[in-house]
């Protein structure tokens, strides 16, 4: 009986190790894991989508500052809308309204508040995204074109003022040179 006994036992511990299974401690362990690598993750996720439609901002204004370049070529002054320069950019998207001021301007015209220079601005339309502004500045006593984007380094700091009368043109405080 002893013989039979000590079989059965070892029948049923090889039989559970063969079922194998978690430990409930070796679940939670692997749960809190991925709980701390999600919230490191989530926000570097986040921010990546805003940096993804802030592209979109850059790609237009740089576009806007080639266009007004061309025209410059051909005309010899600047453009004073976007219509008239012909570069396919639209004058407002689901994240921005492009055009003469932050924060409502005249969409699709560049400020032309000198005789040598044209300013356009891309305003965000959602707080979480920065605003954008370019120039493109004709230097009379050399001839030479002189062109800057700038992107706030945070929200709400970009200042039209300062770009519009910076000559030669730099991004005012608050702003970085892209």
């Amino acid at each position: 009986m002893k013989t039979s006994f000590t079989y059965n036992l070892l029948k049923h511990l090889r039989d559970k190790k063969a079922q194998g299974g978690f430990t409930l401690i070796e679940l939670l362990v692997v749960i809190i894991i991925i709980g701390i690598l999600a919230a490191i993750a989530l926000p570097a996720f986040l921010n990546q989508a805003n940096r993804a439609r802030e592209s979109e901002a850059a790609n237009y204004v740089g576009a806007a500052n080639r266009g007004q370049q061309a025209y410059y070529l051909e005309e010899l002054t600047y453009a004073p809308n976007v219509s008239d320069m012909d570069v396919g950019i639209e004058t407002a998207t689901q994240n921005y309204t492009y055009g003469d001021a932050v924060g409502g301007g005249t969409a699709g015209a560049f400020d032309l508040g000198l005789a040598n220079s044209a300013v356009m601005y891309g305003s965000p339309a959602k707080t979480a995204l920065k605003g954008f502004g370019g120039q493109v500045y004709s230097d009379v006593n050399s001839g030479n074109q002189v062109v800057l984007l700038c992107r706030e380094t945070a929200a709400g700091d970009l200042n039209a003022t300062a770009i519009v009368a910076a000559t030669p043109p730099v991004c005012p405080g608050g702003t970085e040179d892209l």
